[in-house]
């Protein structure tokens, strides 16, 4: 990757993150048709996503607590992380899963306004255009229209808690990078995430696959995601927690193509026309944001 334009390692970086987290997709619904729950997923995959992140550390020589301070920001980022996958799990006992999955993706939404006002990005109409096109576009891959509206409040709450969290988590770990490696920052969130969700099973006990197969999809959709973490902080720290938290739009789309191989799920017409409204939008965003940037007066 030496010889590659920035802009072509920065495009790789996130879609390799995109494939990998739509790729985990139908391995958690694999596990769930073996007999897993989703108490006993999250836990697994946490899991490895920590100590593939601490073992990386490791290798590289990369102290992840040098001191008191790194404890402190590990506990806070990892207290955001297992909030936020706490009420992503939790808003699924109550919504349908397309429902919640597009009132989720509302965090790119709430991250650029907070960014803006913040000051540390602009807004303008074709972000706005873009940012919104794929929204819409992913309420189509996920056929959010032909799925039943629950009428439990809870259920809201909870995914609108997910949601902030993970508007939260994607902006600090925007922040930590920048006086951190992304693998350090990664490990010092996943190890603290992981000890804080060791409280899951006093709501619910995980339920183990009853089959080999089971495990197998545990297993291979741990390893999925703990690679696609991998590609989600070198992406962070390569272009913002913003632009990736909009470009990774692409993993429902990947997420929908994996199922359909995977698991034989069968997609429709719609969801067809989302996949192409998100990438559209997306590439149109990235040929207007290289334009824009062409078109900037260089400094002397």
């Amino acid at each position: 990757m030496k010889n590659m334009s920035p802009t072509i390692q920065r495009i790789l970086i996130i879609l390799s993150a995109s494939v990998l987290f739509g790729f985990s997709w139908p391995t958690v619904r694999g596990a769930y048709l073996e007999g897993a729950n989703n108490i006993f997923v999250i836990m697994v995959t946490t899991f490895l996503r920590g100590a593939s992140l601490a073992g990386f550390c490791f290798y590289k020589k990369q102290p992840i607590f040098e001191n008191k301070a790194d404890l402190i920001t590990g506990m806070r980022s990892g207290f955001v992380q297992a909030i936020s996958v706490i009420g992503i799990l939790g808003s699924m006992a109550y919504l349908q899963a397309p429902i919640a999955i597009v009132l989720l993706f509302t965090s790119t939404l709430m991250l650029l306004f907070f960014l803006w006002f913040k000051k540390e990005i602009e807004i303008n109409k074709w972000l706005l255009i873009s940012t919104a096109t794929c929204f819409i576009g992913i309420a189509f891959v996920v056929d959010v229209w032909n799925t039943a509206f629950s009428d439990n409040l809870i259920g809201y709450i909870l995914i609108a808690v997910g949601a902030i969290a993970t508007t939260s988590r994607m902006y600090i770990f925007g922040r930590q990078m920048q006086h951190k490696p992304p693998a350090v920052v990664g490990a010092q969130t996943f190890i603290f995430a992981m000890l804080f969700l060791l409280l899951l099973p006093l709501y619910k006990t995980p339920e183990l696959p009853h089959t080999v197969l089971g495990y197998v999809w545990v297993i291979l959709g741990g390893l999925t995601a703990s690679l696609a973490t991998f590609a989600m902080f070198f992406a962070i720290a390569k272009v913002g927690s913003f632009h990736f938290s909009l470009y990774n739009k692409l993993e429902p789309v990947f997420g929908s193509i994996f199922s359909a191989i995977l698991i034989g799920e069968v997609l429709g017409v719609g969801q067809y026309i989302g996949m192409l409204i998100v990438i559209g939008s997306l590439v149109f965003y990235q040929i207007w944001d290289h334009r824009r940037k062409v078109s900037l007066p260089v400094m002397e």
